[in-house]
């Protein structure tokens, strides 16, 4: 039988371009790379699949279980996929496959085989490498390791050079992916143009009585509506104090008056996503105490901005933002000042517990180091990040405990990273206590408010170019755009 043809879309010259690129930067290691694989949500039931980042990046092919290998050491084969066989039966059931053909056809691979056959073509594919590229701690980590010890039993046997060494090859892929090619650009331009006309119709869909759920599909329908294939991340949508809780998803309460309605969700578009965060006041006007928290993160977050440039050290927008933070949350009462003390003890960290900001691309959290030696990565035209500075109030902090203790960011990283989190977690408590401890009140006004302001920003050739700036910001703009009327069809 004749099967249809599959076609999907996105195989042209940018694949090859970074592939090559990537072969040319392995030198003589050979690397396999796998696809995503599918993940079972219930009984029989599968999440919808979305393919490794890593590995659609080289191969743009949209099919799990499936391997590339790239071996700069081959004349005619150095991009070789081994994916699923054409199967009548499965693809009736469940879509069709490009096949092996299909992988040289319409994907560019030099050669391709089906997954079954990957382990004993791998093994002779060994023969004479010394150096192979793959990382640990995935689906295909016994496959990986047994073709080597096989390749090493017959290389002693037979005195030819055998696999002395596995490297990762992600610190390649990752410095590949941290700045954007024109194509990237524009698809992440496009993921964050849809992804703002979701939020402003969300702003604008969100009414007292509606729920967060109610208010998240109204946005995520506009996502797919205007070409999205997916979201780019679970939506957080979160009124009221769920806005205190960072990685809120449970998306299931209502909406009420007064209430703050903080959503951070974006729409993916050809595998780049957006990241933008909103906190806007459900009924249209921010109170004063939402206003004045409200103020005091608009002004960080537009403080960072304001800085971003080429060269600038990535680490140096943190602290900015803790710097305009903190001074904000002593002049509101949050915090006991000066703020200079505030700072050096960490006492900021009770209401602005997370970074300032994160690469962006593929993954909504994108690769690439933030330090190099030590030191905040320089930015330079065409890195594409977060900035996003917050203030969350939890209701159960109406009192807290401070200490006198110094606080040091990276020396505690490095305890962590040295005698494991929990171990490091409570010599650093037993630190805070040693030197000191007393209690503060938190004014009751500022209890259960949580507010984020996220936008997405790219590094140009002289200066910066901010992605998301089509939803507002400033309080004026913000309650404008709330108090109008969605065309959304209004159920139940």
């Amino acid at each position: 039988m004749t099967l249809p043809v599959y076609a999907p879309t996105m195989t042209n010259d940018r694949y090859a371009h970074r592939r090559a690129e990537f072969l040319d930067q392995l030198g003589d290691t050979i690397a396999v790379i796998p696809a995503g694989q599918e993940q079972i949500r219930n009984d029989d039931v599968e999440h919808a699949f979305r393919q490794n980042s890593d590995f659609f990046f080289l191969t743009g092919f949209p099919e799990p279980d499936a391997i590339a290998v790239f071996d700069p050491g081959h004349d005619t084969e150095s991009y070789v996929l081994f994916v699923r066989e054409r199967d009548v039966e499965m693809e009736a059931w469940n879509g069709r496959r490009a096949g092996p053909e299909g992988a040289v056809e319409r994907f560019g691979a030099d050669a391709a085989h089906t997954i079954d056959e990957f382990d004993a073509w791998f093994r002779k594919r060994l023969r004479g490498r010394t150096s192979v590229g793959y990382t640990l701690g995935g689906s295909y980590d016994a496959r990986i390791v047994q073709a080597i010890t096989s390749a090493k039993a017959s290389a002693e046997r037979l005195g030819f050079p055998i696999p002395a060494s596995v490297s990762d090859p992600r610190h390649i892929l990752h410095e590949m992916r941290l700045v954007k090619s024109p194509f990237e650009i524009d698809a992440l331009r496009e993921a964050c143009r849809i992804s703002a006309i979701g939020h402003r119709e969300a702003m604008k869909y969100a009414s007292p009585g509606r729920t967060e759920g109610q208010v998240q599909a109204a946005m995520e329908y506009v996502f797919a509506s205007l070409g999205s294939e997916r979201v780019g991340y679970g939506s957080i949508v979160a009124g009221g104090d769920n806005a205190c809780i960072l990685h809120y998803v449970e998306n299931d309460q209502p909406l009420n008056d007064g209430d703050l309605l903080l959503i951070d969700a974006a729409a993916e578009f050809h595998h780049l996503t957006a990241d933008i965060t909103r906190t806007f006041p459900v009924n249209g006007t921010f109170s004063a105490a939402q206003r004045a928290v409200y103020e005091v993160v608009l002004e960080a977050e537009q403080a960072v901005i304001d800085i971003c440039a080429p060269g600038l050290p990535f680490t140096d927008m943190h602290e900015r933002s803790v710097e305009v933070l903190t001074a904000g949350m002593v002049d509101l009462g949050l915090l006991p000042g000066p703020a200079d003390e505030a700072i050096a003890k960490g006492w900021y960290r009770e209401f602005f517990f997370h970074g300032t900001g994160h690469w962006l691309g593929v993954d909504v959290h994108d690769a690439g180091d933030y330090r190099i030696d030590g030191k905040g990565r320089p930015l330079v035209s065409g890195m594409a990040f977060t900035v996003e500075p917050g203030i969350y109030v939890a209701p159960e902090k109406g009192s807290i405990s401070l200490s006198h203790a110094e606080y040091d960011a990276d020396a505690l990283a490095v305890a962590s990273f040295e005698l494991g989190a929990s171990k490091a977690k409570a010599d650093w408590a037993q630190a805070r206590e040693d030197a000191g401890m007393f209690d503060f009140e938190v004014p009751e006004e500022f209890l259960g408010i949580g507010v984020r302001i996220e936008d997405n920003i790219l590094i140009t050739d002289d200066g910066y170019a901010n992605l998301t700036d089509l939803v507002p910001v400033s309080i004026a703009d913000v309650e404008a755009l709330v108090a109008e009327r969605s065309e959304l069809p209004i159920f139940g």
